[in-house]
């Protein structure tokens, strides 16, 4: 039986991480969700995000009143992952189940997060250890997405460690690279944890190149921060303006950005 903890776990936890803000970190780590979910698997998608937490405005447009627990609960010990998850299967209409557990955006709630000491942390970390098998053989989950806070906080470094892959999102820019190769080597390498780069934003020119010339610019990245190119997705103005406030993978099907990161939930699923 699946729950048998002696099963192998059959689906996946994916953490989504970046060096810093700005870089669509959860916009991918929510499209993907979605996605994953359109294609019939059973997905969880987590709010780790306690410093600047926004998933709330997407899945809920900002009307709080409804949600009894958030995932601040379940790390407090306040609650259980499954009262802390919103099943918006109907909702939305996927083939598999989705279910999100957001993270409390209240500015109360944001200072708590940010004053825990690392005997609180450290507990946490073993929360989230201990929640994967649990979401992955009790509640059969194939995917389970942690949108996490930027850089080296420790909410995100535990989501990290408690992970099977970590896809760190980055755009072409000098400093995002930067800060995501010293956040490789210094972090993630430690860890030796399972780890992709996603290049989001990339600039325009770029998808004028050749193919031979796009393959030297992915070589050439992956040799500077010693870890898989994942993909490459353009800046797209109007994935830039579009509001956060919906899922732009299911309002926009046809759009390239959408099956760009469909052709990377093909490829973490064979990851």
């Amino acid at each position: 039986m699946r729950n048998d903890p002696r099963v192998m776990e059959m689906g996946k936890v994916i953490s989504i991480h970046s060096s810093r803000g700005g870089t669509g970190k959860s916009l991918i780590a929510v499209n993907l969700a979605a996605i994953f979910a359109s294609k019939g698997k059973k997905v969880s998608l987590l709010d780790l995000d306690f410093r600047a937490p926004s998933l709330s405005t997407v899945f809920n447009g900002g009307s709080y009143k409804f949600i009894e627990y958030w995932t601040n609960d379940f790390l407090n010990d306040r609650c259980s992952i499954e009262d802390a998850l919103i099943d918006l299967t109907e909702k939305y209409g996927t083939k598999g189940k989705f279910m999100v557990g957001l993270a409390n955006p209240s500015l109360k709630a944001i200072r708590e997060m940010m004053t825990k000491d690392r005997a609180w942390e450290m507990k946490a970390l073993k929360k989230l250890i201990a929640l994967k098998p649990t979401l992955l053989n009790n509640m059969k989950i194939d995917y389970a997405i942690y949108d996490t806070s930027p850089g080296i906080q420790y909410s995100s470094i535990n989501a990290v460690v408690s992970s099977d892959i970590s896809v760190v999102i980055s755009t072409l820019d000098f400093l995002d690279v930067e800060g995501v190769r010293y956040m490789l080597s210094e972090l993630y390498n430690a860890f030796e944890k399972r780890t992709v780069v996603l290049i989001n934003k990339a600039f325009p020119e770029h998808f004028l190149w050749s193919k031979e010339k796009q393959k030297e610019l992915l070589h050439q990245l992956k040799e500077k921060l010693g870890h898989p190119i994942l993909g490459l997705i353009p800046c797209y103005c109007d994935v830039l303006q579009s509001t956060r406030a919906s899922i732009f993978a299911f309002e926009n099907p046809r759009h390239p950005f959408t099956q760009a990161l469909y052709e990377i939930a093909d490829k973490l699923e064979s990851l």
